[in-house]
């Protein structure tokens, strides 16, 4: 029997410049960046929660490769694991805000 994957939820809203529905995560990233997200941002939720679009709990990622690292690295901490170069992802210890890339030199 194969293990089935639950599909995450994501809040949306009207944007009446598109007259499209956004992801509403996307929109708050966009906002608290004072910019629109480049094509292939990535909004990453800390908490896992796909639900919670509050600020604090969004970190943007340049694309799905920084992503996936960052996704790999969540799990090896969960694991105990240690990783090779933590400090490329400070970005994401509690408290921070912002881009991953604001704090690499």
């Amino acid at each position: 029997m194969t293990k089935r994957r639950s599909q995450k939820q994501y809040a949306t809203i009207w944007d009446p410049v598109t007259r499209r529905r956004v992801r509403t995560h996307r929109q708050v990233a966009a906002g608290m960046l004072a910019r629109p997200l480049l094509p292939g941002e990535v909004v990453h939720h800390l908490d896992g929660n796909s639900l919670n679009n509050a600020p604090d709990n969004l970190l943007v990622l340049r694309s799905q490769r920084h992503h996936a690292s960052l996704e790999q690295y969540l799990r090896r901490a969960r694991r105990g694991q240690p990783t090779l170069f933590p400090e490329l992802l400070e970005a994401h210890r509690p408290g921070l805000q912002g881009t991953l890339f604001q704090f690499v030199l």
